[in-house]
């Protein structure tokens, strides 16, 4: 469910001075999650390019058949395997159904598929995090219920994309919401207003968990401690060892253990991972040669 069923929203279209409220409160906040934060509404999109797809499959279909129609042989490669498609039993005259109506509708259908693509795969590049994170719009949303809000992803407009977002930091960005939720979950259930005290909760202050900062931050910290201990870690080790074998066991363990790590945990292309393996041997391997072996 990665996107929440929709009811009526808490203002109609017919109420302008309520969505003019709840707009300008929005484009005015002081907080990035309210003021940055808009609805992806990823299945509705969806749903749009599959209504797209299926109308210019239809009008594709009848595009094939007019062209089989016409008897021409395939080319040798046949890269289309025309001598294999099923041929209509009663196909239309061209004349019938390739028309300038026909073909003004389909570059206007293939125009508005192409568009919506590039802009479905945009979007969803774009940094997310959960409504429930912010607590100001949830309060807007009375006809969700918590599980819903926790589920309703919001689009950060003013940050980069999650292209090169690292695994660890969307684990992280994955468990901070479920906390979050499970954390408003208890206090919905010990209070007697329940989630819809969210929305009468206009003297107090809103709660935010700005969870894209969270999990950045975590995940740089925690890059640096482990780059650290697997540098200083093997250099204490080999540094009161002086037999070479066991100095290449060493070296050999840990060029595989931070290998296997940066692979789970970071997102990084093969190359890049080829890089850091040989950087980090080079280095290890320095501090092996100016080591005097065992007499």
């Amino acid at each position: 469910m990665a996107e929440s069923n929709t009811r009526h929203a808490s203002h109609s279209p017919r109420d302008p001075i309520g969505n003019f409220r709840k707009c300008w409160i929005a484009s005015t906040a002081d907080n990035n999650l309210t003021l940055h934060g808009f609805r992806r509404f990823k299945t509705t999109h969806l749903l749009n390019l599959r209504f797209l797809e299926n109308e210019i499959a239809d009008m594709d279909h009848i595009i094939y058949q007019a062209g089989l129609s016409l008897g021409l042989s395939a080319s040798s490669s046949d890269r289309l395997g025309l001598n294999h498609s099923k041929r209509d039993a009663n196909v239309p005259k061209i004349s019938d159904s390739i028309t300038p109506e026909f073909i003004l509708k389909l570059r206007d259908l293939l125009k508005q598929y192409d568009e919506a693509l590039a802009a479905f795969n945009g979007m969803m590049a774009m940094e997310t995090f959960s409504l429930l994170d912010d607590e100001k719009q949830s309060s807007w949303r009375s006809d969700l219920n918590l599980y819903e809000v926790y589920k309703t992803r919001l689009l950060r407009v003013d940050l980069g994309t999650r292209a090169r977002t690292d695994p660890f930091q969307r684990w992280l960005h994955r468990y901070l919401r479920a906390f979050r939720y499970w954390r408003l979950s208890r206090k919905s259930q010990n209070s007697e207003e329940g989630f819809g005290s969210f929305s009468v909760r206009h003297h107090h202050r809103w709660s935010y968990q700005n969870t894209i900062l969270i999990a950045d931050i975590i995940g740089r910290v925690t890059a640096a401690a482990f780059t650290a201990v697997f540098l200083v870690a093997p250099l204490a080790i080999l540094s009161h060892e002086s037999s070479k074998n066991v100095q290449l066991v060493v070296i050999s363990v840990c060029i595989l253990v931070l290998s296997f790590l940066v692979s789970l945990f970071l997102k990084v292309s093969s190359f890049e991972m080829m890089a850091i393996s040989a950087a980090y041997a080079a280095v290890l391997s320095v501090f092996v040669s100016n080591t005097p072996a065992r007499a």
